[in-house]
């Protein structure tokens, strides 16, 4: 007797999807249901889009937007605030009177909160003595992470996406993409823009990893996910979700439903 079960619909999806900028990443993000975004990219914009209330209507959408508060004439922070923001934006939406008002949360982009992540791991790494990191920032006008720097950061992400998927709610992580290089010049990889061994940890943590490719056709641009790898694209689906599925809940969850139908007839 077998004890496993299919995917349902009702039930939370949680992926992280990623793709260079302006493609869509937030456009189809913004389809889920009862959406909660943390917005570190200014990407609620989407939102407001007339194409996008053309297709999908005037949606209702909570969000805070996240930025360091106290920064230099370089732009690299004295203090930092963002990352612990967010994670007081999450406290504040799990509580027992918050959390039944959503079912989704979007983070806009883990690009951009690995980065707050950075700069609050590097001062605190500074004010323990155990980088000079920070100090050097603040004097040079560049962060040049040490590998303690990028150890501590990997830690507050990774805790920050265990926190996210723990909660029972649908999970869009979005990311933009970087290309991996060799010596020759040729691209070796095209994987999420994180920083360090988060460009490995981080999608380890989902089932489902897209990259989102667009295209116009005809009038429309139309944004589907590659879910099947081809050697250089970092993707996966568990659901088995088909390649060239469109971007957005109802396209989704309907693929994985019939992907995930048992064949008529089929052995038991």
């Amino acid at each position: 007797m077998s004890n496993t079960r299919d995917w349902k619909p009702t039930e939370h999806w949680q992926g992280l999807v990623y793709g260079r900028s302006g493609v869509g990443k937030t456009w189809g993000a913004l389809t889920f249901p009862r959406p909660v975004m943390m917005d570190f990219d200014k990407g609620i914009a989407t939102h407001s889009n007339p194409d996008f209330i053309k297709l999908y209507g005037k949606i209702e959408v909570e969000y805070e937007q996240f930025t360091e508060r106290s920064v230099d004439q370089h732009k690299i922070p004295t203090a930092h605030n963002a990352f612990d923001d967010a994670c007081r934006y999450f406290d504040r939406w799990m509580t027992p009177a918050k959390r039944g008002e959503f079912d989704t949360w979007i983070i806009d982009s883990g690009t951009s909160l690995s980065e707050f992540a950075q700069f609050k791991a590097v001062i605190l790494m500074g004010k323990m003595r155990l980088s000079k990191t920070h100090q050097e920032a603040l004097h040079e006008g560049l962060i040049v992470p040490k590998i303690q720097d990028y150890a501590s950061e990997r830690s507050l992400v990774e805790q920050f996406v265990d926190m996210l998927r723990d909660s029972n709610k649908n999970l869009v992580f979005i990311c933009h993409e970087k290309e991996l290089i060799n010596d020759a010049g040729t691209v070796t990889a095209i994987v999420p823009l994180l920083t360090g061994k988060s460009v490995e940890n981080v999608p380890l943590k989902f089932d489902e990893v897209y990259n989102l490719k667009v295209q116009k056709k005809g009038l429309e641009m139309v944004r589907t996910l590659q879910t099947k790898p081809d050697g250089i694209r970092v993707v996966k689906s568990r659901y088995g979700l088909p390649d060239e599925t469109p971007w957005d809940w109802k396209s989704v969850t309907s693929a994985m439903v019939q992907a995930r139908t048992p064949i008529q007839g089929a052995a038991k």
